[in-house]
């Protein structure tokens, strides 16, 4: 499971999982955070309006958790 930042307000931590692939787009699951007030909406998305996102960086993919481990 892929997760990606939302760009949003400065101040909010809004992001988004990819749940589920098909051929036609993704389900995907947003996480909004406003004013300490966290909302879960399971969406699906075309996979041309997603890769749109990505492409105008409206979402950029987040690095591997492993990524920030120190040895």
């Amino acid at each position: 499971m892929k997760n990606y930042y939302i760009r949003s307000n400065p101040g909010s931590g809004d992001y988004l999982s990819v749940i589920n692939e098909t051929e036609e787009g993704f389900m995907v699951r947003i996480y909004r955070d406003l004013d300490g007030y966290v909302k879960i909406i399971d969406e699906y998305m075309s996979r041309m309006l997603f890769e749109s996102c990505l492409r105008t960086g409206y979402i950029c993919e987040m690095e591997a958790a492993s990524a920030f481990a120190t040895a």
